[in-house]
């Protein structure tokens, strides 16, 4: 059952990723980074909405892109 948040974090992570690929892209990042920003963000505020994660992410993407 160890295994439960991490996978929970995994399929968030992979949702907002879909979400942000084609801005990810847009700002120059490759999915590498950007599942990495992503990944980041899903760690970092394990109580947040998907919305909140995603932004977050998007405002991490764009201070990264800068």
């Amino acid at each position: 059952m160890s295994d439960v948040p991490d996978q929970k974090r995994k399929t968030i992570a992979d949702s907002v990723l879909a979400r942000l690929s084609t801005f990810a892209l847009g700002v120059g990042l490759y999915e590498g980074i950007a599942r990495s920003v992503v990944e980041k963000a899903v760690a970092d505020m394990p109580e947040a909405s998907v919305e909140q994660i995603a932004a977050a992410a998007r405002m991490m993407m764009l201070f990264i892109s800068g």
